[in-house]
């Protein structure tokens, strides 16, 4: 085994000689109870640092890094819920592996402490706005495949959504956990917006004429009329007696046209794949068919106008964290993607 200065049994009893020193002062049976859940936490935390970022064990003898350690330990120590448990060894790897004092770093240590005062509705809300408006679904090519990407990651939330209210989001943004706009962006125009090629009506080009002029004053059943013939325009996923731009998204479009030596009318085009959205209503029905537990989570979310929210640093490390741990750990995104 490869040692990196601070081997596992070192790490643990700098974990524990830390927490021991700090919790004294409680009275025997409380301060039994606490270090056997700091123990067990510290158990879990240097297990998951071993297995995702095995050269960060030497940084446990960084002060800032044992700090968050004892305010990690100290959360769960005092409630013992496991939940609360796995989103904190969760950041705490992810904190344990920095100790530059940067956003990343000072982002982690303030959901440290900030996941203790959050029930789980509260990680299901983070998790929900982190999962429709912060992560995409890479390589899919089919809107069953967007729902599926969803279903994973939401679906396990479903009753803790359900039972969020109006007032938890007002304490989520007191909190600092999220910000609250006048502007709504529902999942059907998130889906339209990033998605565009899978959530397209098509274009009738029966009666379009074919002649453009090259301006933005060219219809989009025009556009699809003159480019039927080349690999930019394909029959609609939903309806084939319609027609829609070959792409899933403008950069996948600009990709086709790269290839096909199309890119001259990459303006025309990347206009036309956003020009004919699907109906928002439809979309919900199809997430509804597709998943009732999806569905369920989409409704929760929209009544309680999650759309007019958006997580900060603290409230995607918490509900990137929460993902992993719903998941069992199948997503595996690295948080660096998200925060910096």
């Amino acid at each position: 085994m490869v040692q990196y200065g601070v081997g596992y049994a070192d790490a643990k009893d700098i974990a524990m000689t830390v927490f021991r020193e700090n919790f004294s002062k409680l009275s025997k049976e409380a301060h039994r109870v606490a270090f056997e859940r700091a123990e067990e936490f510290t158990a879990n935390y240097l297990s998951e640092l071993h297995n995702r970022e095995p050269k960060a064990i030497a940084n446990l003898e960084d002060p800032g890094v044992q700090s968050d350690i004892l305010e990690a330990q100290s959360g769960f120590a005092k409630s013992g819920h496991r939940d609360l448990g796995e989103i904190l060894v969760d950041i705490l790897v992810d904190r344990t592996a920095r100790t530059e004092r940067s956003t990343a770093s000072l982002t982690l240590s303030a959901a440290l402490s900030t996941a203790q005062k959050l029930t789980s509705p509260h990680f299901a809300a983070l998790s929900s706005l982190f999962a429709l408006k912060q992560l995409r679904a890479v390589g899919a090519t089919r809107p069953d495949q967007i729902y599926a990407h969803f279903s994973n990651y939401l679906s396990p939330m479903r009753d803790d959504m359900k039972a969020l209210s109006s007032s938890d989001v007002q304490y989520l943004a007191g909190l600092g956990c999220l910000t609250i706009s006048i502007g709504s962006n529902p999942v059907h125009a998130t889906l339209q917006t990033t998605y565009p090629g899978l959530f397209c009506a098509g274009m009738d080009i029966s009666s379009a004429p074919s002649d453009l002029s090259g301006s933005a004053e060219d219809g989009p059943e025009s556009v699809a009329r003159r480019f039927k013939d080349t690999p930019a325009i394909m029959r609609t996923l939903r309806d084939p007696s319609k027609f829609q731009v070959a792409a899933v998204d403008k950069e996948g479009l600009s990709a086709l046209l790269a290839r096909t030596g199309l890119t001259e009318y990459d303006d025309i085009l990347q206009r036309t794949l956003t020009a004919r959205p699907m109906d928002g209503d439809l979309i919900i029905s199809e997430i509804r068919e597709f998943s009732s537990s999806l569905g369920d989570v989409i409704d929760a979310y929209n009544i309680r106008d999650l759309p007019n929210c958006s997580n900060t640093a603290i409230g995607t490390a918490i509900g990137h964290a929460n993902i992993r741990k719903v998941t069992s750990g199948a997503f595996t995104a690295a948080l660096d993607v998200w925060i910096s």
